[in-house]
């Protein structure tokens, strides 16, 4: 939705620039400072793909293809990305120009936008099996709070066609970004809950063709929930853009401009990137250490990190059953409860660079 308006943004300030350029005289700013203000988008880059469409080729010490080892959780989820998404933005700007062509701005904005997806996913205990399912995983996508950014820049730029109203220009600068993060709800459940359990690995076991399954772990622990890092962090950026006198002493204009931060955005989770260990997507030899892993997931035993259901009496439970007493009776099919349940576990997020897009539409006002 918002790229959707920044591009017709970008078409409604093309269409009246054609039209203000027929009426309007172009601005003469040399020696003369301007004040500017615009609104627009923030487009990351960067995101971390999620790992549950993974399978790891074996090859046999010939290099024939000799078996799999495929990742178990759902891989429905290997459309979702965790990242930082579109972020609204404003900004504001002082400039100076020395020469008709050349000026230095100094600006600064404000943006805010939503992280997404901290991907989960769980197979709890005495979930019914399937004949054509090997396992039983659930997705829950969580979002993972609000990132605001309070960009301080520096710029220097080249205007082309300083006497014509219509005027491109190229632009490059440094900057500073001042970063704060606020989790959501999901998340601090989420935290709360791995704070409050123990966990120990299972691992994956066996490949496609000789089935796979989870081993018991060996021991367990106690987990610890999620830290999240959005350091404040210096830049530099590059772009250009176009503006058009419509009126004396005012422009609109249109900027765009690429930017790379020194920092990065960080969610650990139990002190790693992930809960449990993904299969990589790649090609191993059987002979090569570590070609059958460790991969797996995480075993929840008692309490869990995320509410999937509640247990009910299976189709063949003696009548009065009560789930409390005899789980053996019962299978993971009712309604959810409020309580996190036991189960296998994988939790994926990641680290993620905050380089990405600004695309913006303004008006300019010359003193």
């Amino acid at each position: 939705m918002i790229r959707s308006r920044v591009w017709l943004a970008w078409g409604a300030a093309v269409l009246f620039g054609a039209q203000a350029a027929t009426v309007a005289r172009a601005e003469d700013i040399e020696k003369k400072f301007r004040f500017g203000v615009s609104l627009g988008a923030f487009l990351p880059k960067d995101s971390v793909h999620s790992a549950s469409g993974n399978f790891r080729t074996l090859l046999d010490a010939n290099g024939a293809t000799f078996d799999f080892i495929q990742d178990p959780r759902n891989d429905a989820s290997a459309i979702s990305d965790f990242g930082v998404r579109s972020q609204n933005s404003i900004d504001f700007s002082v400039s100076y120009a020395f020469t008709p062509t050349w000026y230095i701005e100094g600006s600064a904005g404000y943006r805010r936008g939503n992280v997404g997806n901290v991907e989960v996913q769980a197979q709890f205990d005495r979930t019914p099996s399937s004949s054509t399912q090997p396992f039983q995983f659930r997705i829950f996508n969580l979002q993972a709070g609000t990132v605001q950014e309070i960009p301080i820049q520096l710029t220097t730029g080249i205007r082309f066609r300083p006497k014509a109203n219509f005027n491109p220009y190229l632009c490059a600068g440094i900057g500073y970004s001042f970063n704060s993060f606020q989790s959501s709800n999901e998340l601090d459940s989420l935290s709360l809950n791995m704070d409050r359990s123990v966990g120990g690995f299972a691992q994956l076991v066996g490949t496609v063709f000789n089935g796979e399954s989870f081993s018991s772990p060996s021991s367990f622990s106690d987990l610890t929930g999620i830290q999240a890092d959005i350091p404040d962090a210096p830049e530099f950026h590059v772009g250009g853009g176009f503006e058009v006198s419509f009126k004396k002493h005012w422009v609109v204009y249109f900027d765009a401009r690429y930017m790379v931060y020194n920092g990065r955005f960080k969610i650990r989770i139990n002190g790693g990137n992930e809960l449990g260990i993904s299969v990589p997507a790649d090609t191993a030899k059987i002979t090569q250490t570590g070609a059958f892993g460790p991969f797996g997931a995480v075993q929840v035993p008692t309490g869990g990190l995320i509410d999937g259901g509640s247990l009910v009496p299976a189709v063949n439970a003696p009548p009065g059953t009560d789930c409390a007493v005899t789980p053996t009776a019962c299978e993971f099919t009712g309604p959810k409860d409020g309580i996190p349940d036991p189960g296998l576990y994988y939790v994926h997020a990641g680290d993620v660079r905050l380089d990405g897009f600004t695309l913006l539409a303004g008006v300019k006002f010359t003193f």
